[in-house]
């Protein structure tokens, strides 16, 4: 599994046909890719939060999750919006790409608007693919462009999901943002990890949604010991 991870990241592509894993082998990866991401999480943790220090730039977080009651919409509903905006689409489809983009909207105005107005907008956006308002043609070059371009996609959504996670602190820097890549990398870890099962895995999208899962479940636990 580990050499397998270490080509997919030296070159991204899609398993066609999609690896179809039983139920033994399933959990076998679930329980090793874990594993793997505490081990690499920590290995980055030892190696960078030193040099953050040194240099005077170990952001101060911002509310503790120790702070926020334990709640459905934590521990369940965050894996399964973040996996829809980061990893629905690493699959291209007309379908995916606007349910991540109906997320995405959600998220980012979450704030902004009541829930009915944003619920609202987010199901029309989902909807447009159905409604045939954009030409066949242009949703076949966009497939063409994803496929072309995939690994810079691929990155590019890992390094997108570290980001969001830089609002996870506050009193931030314009060094911090440069340095980006050190003080969020367990975040990118999960995202290369997570995208390299969504478009290996036959059900990979379920299987990144139950992998943000289990690796968010004790790590919100420990918070609220």
């Amino acid at each position: 599994m580990l050499r397998d991870f270490y080509l997919f990241l030296t070159h991204p592509k899609f398993n066609d046909p999609p690896i179809s894993l039983s139920l033994k082998k399933s959990i076998l990866l679930i329980t090793r890719m874990i594993l793997l991401y505490f081990g690499l999480a920590i290995l980055t943790s030892l190696m960078f939060l030193p040099i953050l220090k040194l240099l005077n730039l170990l952001p101060e977080k911002g509310l503790s999750l120790s702070h926020i009651p334990l709640s459905f919409k934590l521990i369940f509903f965050v894996p399964i919006y973040e996996e829809i905006i980061f990893r629905l689409p690493l699959k291209f489809s007309k379908q995916n790409l606007f349910l991540s983009l109906a997320t995405l909207q959600f998220m980012l105005f979450y704030h902004a608007y009541s829930i009915v107005i944003l619920s609202a907008i987010s199901f029309m956006i989902a909807l447009i693919p159905n409604l045939r308002l954009i030409l066949e043609t242009f949703y076949f070059k966009m497939e063409l462009i994803w496929k072309k371009f995939f690994p810079l996609f691929y990155y590019g959504l890992a390094i997108s999901f570290g980001l969001v996670h830089m609002s996870n602190f506050v009193h931030l820097k314009m060094a911090h943002y440069l340095l980006f890549p050190l003080i969020v990398s367990n975040q990118i870890i999960m995202g290369l990890m997570f995208g390299y099962v969504r478009v290996t895995l036959k059900n990979g999208f379920i299987f990144s949604v139950l992998l943000h899962f289990l690796i968010n479940l004790p790590l919100i636990w420990i918070t609220h010991l």
